[in-house]
């Protein structure tokens, strides 16, 4: 029996239907000698996640994704090292130059700074967005040049069509605030890229 999952109140189904559709969710290879870049969500208490990315030409491919929860940066850096790529960029979020308590608990330091000192390099900090939604907004607009490897990006995908609204009981509609759940540290590391 064919059932479907409901779309409904989601921010990206139309965009990953469209990717489906056009079989740009397939296998895309790492490209030796091409930097990766890396689109991080910094969790303080909740999950981080990255997007691990190569440009090839006018495409915007996409290869693995890393998540964690509760796990030190040192933990993430070494699944980036056992790949044996070479870097490019990492993008983190507006927070990412924010100082708060180190992983040791003895210092106050930034998470860009942590991770420049388990030796990532090229660390650029993304501007806040002012709108939430202008940044949703400008993620849909991006999809068109998207391909990602169905296996390494996996939990990825499975985050970015599970991303959605809050339901407001009271109007008995869908806000315009996304609801805080297992999706968003994926579906805000994807908004860094």
């Amino acid at each position: 029996e064919a059932f479907q999952v409901s779309t409904a109140g989601t921010y990206y189904a139309v965009q990953m239907a469209k990717v489906r559709k056009e079989k740009r969710l397939t296998t895309v290879p790492h490209i030796d000698g091409l930097p990766v870049n890396t689109f991080w969500d910094i969790g303080r208490g909740d999950g981080t996640a990255i997007w691990l990315h190569q440009r090839v030409g006018m495409r915007d491919h996409f290869i693995k994704f890393i998540e964690g929860w509760g796990e030190p940066y040192a933990y993430f850096v070494r699944e980036m090292q056992k790949t044996g790529w070479i870097w490019g960029n990492h993008y983190l979020p507006h927070d990412g130059a924010h100082v708060r308590q180190s992983e040791d608990y003895d210092t106050q330091i930034a998470p860009e700074k942590m991770l420049e000192n388990l030796g990532l390099r090229n660390i650029v900090i993304v501007p806040k967005v002012d709108e939430l939604q202008h940044g949703i907004s400008a993620v849909r607009d991006k999809f068109a040049g998207c391909w990602f490897d169905e296996k390494g990006c996996k939990e990825g995908i499975a985050h970015l069509e599970g991303y959605k609204k809050q339901w407001n009981e009271k109007l008995q509609c869908w806000s315009d605030q996304p609801l805080k759940d297992i999706h968003t540290e994926a579906a805000d590391a994807f908004r860094q890229f």
